[in-house]
Protein backbone atom coordinates (compact mmCIF):
# COMPACT_ATOMS: atom_id res chain seq x y z
CA UNK A 1 0.00 0.00 0.00
CA UNK A 2 2.75 2.29 0.90
CA UNK A 3 4.19 1.68 -2.30
CA UNK A 4 1.24 2.55 -4.29
CA UNK A 5 0.65 5.77 -2.30
CA UNK A 6 4.37 6.74 -2.85
CA UNK A 7 4.00 6.16 -6.89
CA UNK A 8 0.69 8.20 -6.68
CA UNK A 9 2.43 10.94 -4.93
CA UNK A 10 5.19 10.95 -7.26
CA UNK A 11 2.79 10.61 -10.75
CA UNK A 12 0.86 13.83 -9.08
CA UNK A 13 4.08 15.89 -8.77
CA UNK A 14 5.10 15.35 -11.80
CA UNK A 15 2.12 16.21 -13.78
CA UNK A 16 1.61 19.11 -11.19
CA UNK A 17 5.45 20.21 -12.32
CA UNK A 18 4.68 19.50 -15.99
CA UNK A 19 2.10 22.62 -16.34
CA UNK A 20 4.90 24.93 -15.87
CA UNK A 21 6.52 23.79 -19.25
CA UNK A 22 3.22 24.65 -20.79
CA UNK A 23 3.19 28.70 -19.03
CA UNK A 24 0.38 27.34 -16.00
CA UNK A 25 1.07 26.52 -12.66
CA UNK A 26 -1.77 25.99 -9.91
CA UNK A 27 -0.93 29.46 -8.28
CA UNK A 28 -0.84 30.95 -12.42
CA UNK A 29 1.55 31.54 -14.93
CA UNK A 30 4.93 30.11 -14.62
CA UNK A 31 8.50 31.84 -14.67
CA UNK A 32 8.43 32.30 -18.69
CA UNK A 33 4.93 33.09 -18.82
CA UNK A 34 5.82 35.75 -16.06
CA UNK A 35 9.10 36.72 -17.90
CA UNK A 36 7.31 37.22 -21.26
CA UNK A 37 4.09 39.30 -19.10
CA UNK A 38 7.03 41.54 -17.57
CA UNK A 39 8.36 42.38 -20.89
CA UNK A 40 4.98 43.68 -22.41
CA UNK A 41 4.46 45.93 -19.24
CA UNK A 42 4.81 49.55 -20.72
CA UNK A 43 4.51 52.89 -18.74
CA UNK A 44 1.50 54.43 -18.61
CA UNK A 45 2.30 57.11 -21.11
CA UNK A 46 3.33 54.57 -23.20
CA UNK A 47 -0.45 53.39 -23.35
CA UNK A 48 -2.11 56.52 -25.29
CA UNK A 49 -1.86 56.27 -29.20
CA UNK A 50 -3.77 58.50 -32.02
CA UNK A 51 -2.51 59.33 -35.78
CA UNK A 52 0.59 61.15 -36.69
CA UNK A 53 1.98 61.51 -33.16
CA UNK A 54 5.33 60.83 -32.51
CA UNK A 55 6.83 59.43 -28.98
CA UNK A 56 8.11 63.03 -28.38
CA UNK A 57 4.99 65.05 -28.57
CA UNK A 58 2.84 62.31 -26.91
CA UNK A 59 5.38 62.97 -24.22
CA UNK A 60 4.84 66.96 -24.00
CA UNK A 61 0.97 66.23 -24.30
CA UNK A 62 1.51 64.57 -21.01
CA UNK A 63 2.90 66.93 -19.07
CA UNK A 64 0.47 69.66 -20.42
CA UNK A 65 -2.23 67.20 -18.95
CA UNK A 66 -0.23 66.53 -15.72
CA UNK A 67 1.86 63.82 -15.64
CA UNK A 68 5.26 65.48 -14.50
CA UNK A 69 7.23 62.87 -15.65
CA UNK A 70 5.82 61.97 -19.34
CA UNK A 71 5.18 58.17 -20.22
CA UNK A 72 6.16 57.32 -16.45
CA UNK A 73 3.13 58.58 -13.95
CA UNK A 74 4.48 59.80 -10.84
CA UNK A 75 2.94 62.77 -8.80
CA UNK A 76 4.74 64.75 -6.04
CA UNK A 77 3.76 64.33 -2.73
CA UNK A 78 1.83 67.59 -2.81
CA UNK A 79 0.05 66.86 -5.83
CA UNK A 80 -1.57 63.69 -3.90
CA UNK A 81 -1.76 65.55 -0.72
CA UNK A 82 -3.91 68.26 -2.44
CA UNK A 83 -6.16 65.65 -3.97
CA UNK A 84 -6.65 63.31 -1.06
CA UNK A 85 -9.56 63.82 1.13
CA UNK A 86 -9.55 63.49 4.55
CA UNK A 87 -11.57 60.21 5.07
CA UNK A 88 -9.35 58.14 2.64
CA UNK A 89 -7.10 56.34 4.66
CA UNK A 90 -4.32 56.11 2.51
CA UNK A 91 -3.04 58.30 -0.96
CA UNK A 92 -3.30 55.65 -3.49
CA UNK A 93 -7.44 56.81 -3.85
CA UNK A 94 -5.87 60.47 -4.96
CA UNK A 95 -3.04 58.78 -7.08
CA UNK A 96 -6.04 56.73 -8.89
CA UNK A 97 -7.96 60.31 -9.45
CA UNK A 98 -4.84 62.15 -10.48
CA UNK A 99 -3.89 59.63 -13.26
CA UNK A 100 -7.66 59.58 -14.49
CA UNK A 101 -7.71 63.30 -14.71
CA UNK A 102 -4.28 62.70 -17.13
CA UNK A 103 -6.06 60.04 -19.44
CA UNK A 104 -9.08 62.10 -19.69
CA UNK A 105 -7.32 65.39 -20.52
CA UNK A 106 -5.27 62.93 -23.35
CA UNK A 107 -8.86 61.78 -24.77
CA UNK A 108 -9.54 65.50 -24.94
CA UNK A 109 -6.37 65.61 -26.84
CA UNK A 110 -7.60 62.72 -29.98
CA UNK A 111 -5.94 60.02 -27.87
CA UNK A 112 -6.82 56.48 -27.49
CA UNK A 113 -5.74 53.85 -24.70
CA UNK A 114 -4.01 50.95 -25.80
CA UNK A 115 -3.78 48.26 -23.70
CA UNK A 116 -4.83 47.30 -20.16
CA UNK A 117 -4.00 50.65 -18.14
CA UNK A 118 -4.72 49.46 -14.92
CA UNK A 119 -1.96 46.87 -15.41
CA UNK A 120 0.06 48.23 -18.26
CA UNK A 121 0.04 45.53 -20.22
CA UNK A 122 -0.94 44.71 -23.72
CA UNK A 123 0.82 47.38 -25.36
CA UNK A 124 1.50 46.95 -29.50
CA UNK A 125 4.23 48.08 -32.21
CA UNK A 126 1.73 51.35 -32.19
CA UNK A 127 2.52 52.46 -28.44
CA UNK A 128 6.11 53.63 -29.53
CA UNK A 129 8.09 52.75 -26.38
CA UNK A 130 10.84 52.69 -26.14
Amino acid sequence: MKRVLKTLVIIGVIISLSGCLYGQCFDGPCAFERAKMIEGIKPYGAHWIKEGMTRESRRVDLIVCGSPNGEEIEFSRDQIIREKNPSEPNSAAAYLRLRDKVGACMQSKGYTPVGDLQFLGGCDARCLYP
